[in-house]
Order: C-alpha cells, then sequence, then structure tokens
C-alpha cells in the first residue's frame, strides 16, 4: 500500500501547533505579539512591558511580598497589571528599574536599585505629595510635546554611557550627549520626525505610542555606539 507523502509531514505540524497550544495553556510559554519567553526559564532580559506582574512572580520564582517593595509597587495593584500600564499609576517607576533591581537581587547585593516612589491608589485622584525636582522644564513642540522632568546629573567628561544604562526619564539630547552619538542618528533609528523636541523624554515617547519601549532606544544606541 503507497502511503500519501504529505501525511508525515502533517502529523508533525500538528504534534508541533499541539505541544505549543498545551505549553501556552500550562503556562510554560509567554507569547505576545512581538516575542515568545520561555516563562520557567525567564531571564533579566526577556522582562518586557506588556508582562503581568504575576508573569515576573512566576518566571522569576519570587513572592509578590517580596516583589512588590523590591520594585516600588504597593500593595493595592492587582498582580494581573501589565508593566507598562504601572507606570502612570506610580510616580517614578520604570521597566529599566524593575531589571535593575532583579539584576541586584540575582548578584546577592540585597540593594534596592528603585527609589521607593510615592504612588496613587487606583480609582481615587489626590494630589499629589510634595515631590518637586531640582530643576524642570516644559517644552513644546506641534508634533511631540517633552513632560517636566529632572535634570540628571551629568557624566565625567570623557566619559560614555553604556546603552544598556539609558532611562525612560531621559531625553533623547541627553542619550546623544551621554552615549556619544548624533541626535540626528536617533531620530532615524527610531522613526522620528526631524521636528521632534530634542528635551522629549523616552518615557513620553512611549506614552505617546511613536516607540513601544525604552529597551527599543537601548538596542539602537547599542549598534550605534559600535
Amino acid at each position: 500500500m503507497r502511503i500519501n507523502p504529505l501525511i508525515a509531514p502533517g502529523i508533525f505540524i500538528t504534534i508541533l501547533v499541539g505541544t505549543l497550544v498545551v505549553a501556552q495553556l500550562s503556562g510554560g510559554w509567554i507569547v505576545s505579539g512581538r516575542t515568545t519567553v520561555d516563562a520557567e526559564n525567564m531571564a533579566i532580559a526577556d522582562i518586557k512591558g506588556w508582562m503581568t506582574l504575576q508573569q515576573v512572580i512566576d518566571g522569576f520564582r519570587i513572592s509578590k511580598e517580596e516583589l512588590y517593595p523590591l520594585i516600588g509597587v504597593p500593595d493595592n495593584i492587582p498582580t494581573t497589571t501589565a508593566l507598562k500600564d504601572i507606570e502612570p499609576l506610580v510616580t517614578g517607576f520604570e521597566i529599566t528599574a524593575v531589571r535593575d533591581a532583579l539584576t541586584a537581587r540575582a548578584a546577592g547585593t540585597g540593594q534596592n536599585s528603585i527609589s521607593t516612589p510615592v504612588s496613587q491608589p487606583i480609582g481615587q485622584s489626590t494630589a499629589q505629595p510634595t515631590m518637586q525636582p531640582a530643576t524642570a522644564q516644559v517644552t513644546t513642540q506641534p508634533l511631540i510635546t517633552a513632560t517636566v522632568r529632572a535634570t540628571l546629573t551629568p557624566l565625567a567628561e570623557g566619559t560614555v554611557l553604556p546603552a544598556s544604562q539609558i532611562k525612560g526619564k531621559m531625553t533623547l539630547r541627553e542619550i546623544s550627549d551621554q552615549c556619544a552619538v548624533t541626535f540626528d542618528s536617533l531620530l532615524n533609528g527610531l522613526n522620528l520626525p526631524l521636528t521632534t523636541d530634542p528635551n522629549t523624554s523616552v518615557k513620553t515617547l512611549v506614552d505617546q505610542g511613536l516607540i513601544t519601549e525604552v529597551a527599543q532606544v537601548q538596542t539602537l544606541v547599542a549598534t550605534l555606539q559600535k
């Protein structure tokens, strides 16, 4: 009896798809629109803005009681909340700082690299506690509006900031100056308009949907620095 040559590949594809579906349902794999992460062997670099607090808890085998104080998240935020959705709820919260805090924990330093922010309870509208930055400025452009932000401490002369140290609060001008890359190359690499305000922070670009997350800027600058 002759066997149809299409049967074997069909069986293989069916098994492969079935395995992936079972892994997703069991939580073994986390799949988003942009990437796939092994939830049981998660690395620091795997932490993305679309992940929930629960996925971080499961991926790094850390309890909620330890994670929340470590990354400066108040207890009233549900574990089902995505990391990118916490930024507008908790003052000073950044996804890159979550990676830094878990890196410090893994290294056994016992230090929290995220300063505990002042948060506002969900569902309530209250005045912000007194916490003013040293200096602040607001710059407006037709296409992109920069946010009010604190001025960062400049690096020592001749020092180049590694791409991995770029934070959401940094502006495009600071990244250009401290990482030794041209402003035009940043705009071109991020597909931003030429009228973009140099004082626009990375977090503002993320909030406005012009880039996906801080990691996108870090990857671009790392390439430019080479």
